[in-house]
């Protein structure tokens, strides 16, 4: 990973020159690897494996996944999920967003949301969903700030290393999207 040396605090900062673009399979080895440390701090999902390339292209929405790329380094990514198979559920989404823990606080999470949302707004979505532990106060600060508010709180939703635990449930209903 590339060492960046001293970096801000403030996860709302104003992002470094980085370049966002489409998500491909030949960036799966980088994110899978930027996941894997979301999954083993125990802050960002219930996962605890990475799914096959394969398995993880089925489950996101082609069009709605970009990575951040850094001097040549991948460093985040973010990508929608249907909410619903159900047809009347098309314009809803969940998103899932990573940033590589030698990146954070650089604004990089900010600038994979809001170019997410802008996409999902343009393609028809009307609403964008997620689920955050409690504990990750830099995602639910990071998503309130994009405009997404808490619905509640699902308590003892489920499991992950056999125990219970919360998840915060956020959601973003488009103004653009009527």
């Amino acid at each position: 990973m590339l060492e960046l040396g001293a970096r801000p605090t403030d996860t709302l900062a104003e992002p470094p020159a980085v370049e966002l673009r489409p998500l491909l399979p030949d960036d799966w080895h980088a994110v899978a690897e930027i996941y894997w440390d979301g999954m083993r701090n125990g802050l960002a999902t219930f996962q605890t494996e990475v799914p096959s390339w394969e398995q993880w292209d089925a489950g996101h929405l082609r069009g709605h996944r970009l990575v951040a790329d850094l001097l040549g380094e991948v460093v985040g990514w973010t990508a929608l999920s249907p909410a619903s198979a159900r047809r009347c559920y098309a314009g809803v989404a969940e998103n899932s967003i990573y940033v590589a823990r030698g990146a954070s606080g650089l604004g990089i999470g900010r600038a994979l949301l809001e170019a997410l949302i802008a996409g999902a707004e343009k393609a028809g979505i009307w609403t964008i969903q997620t689920s955050i532990f409690p504990e990750n106060r830099a995602s639910l600060a990071l998503h309130e700030h994009s405009g997404f508010r808490v619905v509640g709180t699902r308590e003892r939703v489920a499991k992950r290393d056999g125990v219970w635990r919360d998840t915060v449930f956020l959601e973003r209903r488009s103004a653009a999207v009527t």
